[in-house]
């Protein structure tokens, strides 16, 4: 590590000193371009849907870690009325627009995440360059009771 010293300079007709400029540039990420996801109304099949996003990390890795509004931080949806619980799957994968990604543990970090990293704001979601997916399965849809279901969803990403 170099030596920080300042220099001063002498008296005369003309003087000259030097000294050093440092800072730090912590690691930071960002997640940006959320939009909700309506997965629409049950019709005896599946449900699914997806969100890209923008993921901004200048250490040029990242890691994320999603948890629901659940019990222990579960994928639940629950119902206005009833107060179900229904649960949901959470993938996560790093491009945009992909149709499946790794699936994702509650409260647990997916590690280990790459991918182009060129701007902090995204531009107006330029930048997309992750994809969130979630689905709710036919055989859970089919014995949950009359209701509406919502849920949040809380993704959070961490420099690598």
């Amino acid at each position: 590590m170099a030596a920080f010293a300042a220099t001063q300079g002498s008296l005369g007709p003309t003087s000259t000193g030097s000294l050093v400029i440092t800072l730090a540039a912590p690691n930071l990420v960002r997640i940006s371009a959320l939009d909700d996801i309506n997965l629409g109304t049950f019709s005896g099949t599946a449900l699914a849907g997806g969100d890209d996003v923008c993921i901004f990390s200048n250490t040029g890795g990242y890691n994320v870690t999603a948890s629901g509004d659940g019990t222990g931080s579960a994928f639940e949806l629950t119902g206005f009325s009833t107060g179900d619980a229904v649960p949901y799957n959470v993938q996560w994968a790093t491009t945009a627009g992909a149709t499946s990604g790794t699936a994702l543990t509650a409260g647990t970090p997916l590690t280990g995440l790459g991918g182009s990293f060129t701007n902090p704001t995204c531009r107006g979601g330029a930048q997309l360059n992750a994809r969130v997916l979630v689905d709710v399965t036919e055989a859970v849809l089919s014995e949950a009771p009359a209701d509406n279901y919502t849920g949040t969803l809380t993704l959070l990403v961490e420099p690598q």
